[in-house]
């Protein structure tokens, strides 16, 4: 996850940086005022790094309850450390996956090694 991280750091840095001075500067009231710059966060990520687009599709579920356990527990977050656990097991086996997929690709040739920010899926040029 670290790569998928620095992926995300790489291409979308200066909106991690606009979205984390928002959240900062409005500790009270960031899920309203930031939620602009949180859109533009994951447009981006979803654009430009493959691993967060799959996650994103594979975990859905798993991150809205997560998202809503923390709407319904704003004050005490701990919580949801359960649904946390689920969100970071969803997100391993989405890594997993594709990390086997961009092996077998490697080894069998057909597609091109893809990075967990490359989007091509495009077959290899002979």
């Amino acid at each position: 996850m670290d790569q998928t991280l620095d992926e995300v750091n790489k291409h979308c840095g200066e909106h991690v940086q606009a979205y984390a001075s928002c959240v900062d500067s409005h500790s009270d009231t960031w899920k309203t005022d930031c939620v602009d710059l949180r859109k533009a966060l994951t447009e981006c990520s979803d654009k430009n790094v493959t691993l967060m687009k799959m996650v994103r599709l594979s975990c859905q579920p798993v991150i809205d309850k997560y998202q809503d356990c923390l709407n319904r527990n704003s004050q005490s977050p701990q919580v949801c450390v359960d649904s946390l656990r689920d969100l970071y097991e969803c997100t391993e086996s989405v890594g997993q996956m594709m990390e086997k997929m961009n092996t077998l690709q490697r080894k069998h040739g057909g597609l091109a090694p893809s990075k967990a920010g490359d989007n091509s899926s495009s077959p290899a040029k002979e």
